[in-house]
């Protein structure tokens, strides 16, 4: 079978670590080119990325018959049109989280998939990484007994691209960050959730929630799922002290935890113990990427089933929806309020 020619659609920090990935090399795979609206970006990805083909029009790219699949790592609010425009063409899409920035949207990418040809797949890329599988393995063995608490952090060091400050245009902290918690509380329970009680604060940039009514850089939510259990996470940019990902599952028979804030050896000496903390999403998940974007190629070419799907990107969005209508109400929202029946 030839390989797979991708196409990257997004040069920012997200899709850049899927162009290098597919760059360095993907088996049954080959990165034919990029696509990104600046100019700068779009050239400086293609001489790193040493492709010859740069895009300025993501539908250009994503309908190019030398094109067979896409990853798409470009801002939320262009995520519909094409994955749209690259599923009706047939393109296989591996699309970044959060799946959209509206329901409708995700709905729209979601229809399309199911009447194309080719494959969808969402990024939740902790569910590639070899700690939170071998957790969700455990789980699954019944090794803690029925999950009943599902607790999620998610934490980083830097805000979001200032167009997500806009939760106009955005879901906000909770779609760019907390999509990952979301999805990962559905994974580990093995439940939906059903109603969410959500609470956020402009808490160190006050500044921000002047100029962008809604926002937030710190919350916490609750849920409540399908068969009993209930979820927490919480979601802070900028939590300055590093990257932080880390879950607890509490069951009848025990618990399991996974993740932290810290990397490498605990260093003890004179006057106290140091570690160093984690500095980037893409150092922690560098080996579940690389596992994530395999996974896509596998997948595309018939050699897997799909670990995540389009209803997993609507899920996850749609608790995204309750969690902001909660905090923008004070009252708890069901998943019914803002799911079509």
């Amino acid at each position: 079978m030839t390989a797979l020619r991708v196409v990257l659609v997004g040069a920012g920090r997200a899709g850049m670590v899927h162009g290098r990935n597919f760059a360095a090399g993907v088996p049954g795979a080959t990165l034919i080119g990029v696509a990104d609206p600046d100019r700068q970006a779009r050239e400086a990805a293609a001489h790193e990325l040493g492709v010859d083909r740069a895009f300025a029009d993501p539908s250009e790219a994503v309908t190019d018959d030398r094109v067979d699949a896409v990853v798409i790592g470009a801002p939320t609010f262009t995520h519909a049109d094409t994955a749209v425009a690259a599923l009706k063409a047939g393109k296989h899409v591996l699309c970044e989280k959060p799946m959209a920035t509206t329901l409708d949207e995700a709905h729209a990418m979601a229809d399309a998939a199911e009447q194309s040809s080719a494959v969808f797949l969402m990024a939740f890329m902790r569910r590639f990484d070899a700690g939170f599988r071998r957790a969700a393995e455990r789980i699954a063995a019944g090794d803690i007994g029925k999950p009943v608490l599902v607790r999620s952090t998610g934490r980083g060091p830097g805000l979001p691209p200032e167009w997500a400050w806009d939760t106009s245009v955005s879901g906000g902290l909770v779609a760019e960050v907390n999509s990952h918690d979301i999805d990962t509380i559905r994974w580990l329970s093995g439940q939906e959730p059903t109603r969410v009680f959500a609470v956020g604060r402009a808490a160190k940039r006050p500044d921000l929630a002047e100029r962008y009514p809604g926002f937030v850089d710190t919350l916490v939510a609750t849920l409540e799922l399908s068969d009993g259990a209930m979820g927490q996470f919480d979601g802070a940019c900028p939590a300055d002290y590093g990257y932080d990902a880390r879950v607890e599952v509490y069951g009848t028979e025990g618990t399991v935890l996974v993740g932290g804030p810290t990397s490498g050896p605990l260093l003890v000496r004179a006057g106290g113990g140091e570690v160093d903390p984690v500095r980037s999403w893409r150092t922690l998940f560098a080996d579940a990427y690389r596992e994530e974007d395999r996974h896509f190629v596998a997948v595309a070419r018939g050699e897997e089933a799909p670990l995540t799907g389009a209803s997993d990107g609507v899920r996850a969005l749609a608790t995204v929806a309750a969690a902001n209508r909660s905090m923008a109400t004070g009252q708890p929202v069901a998943l019914a309020e803002v799911l079509p029946a």
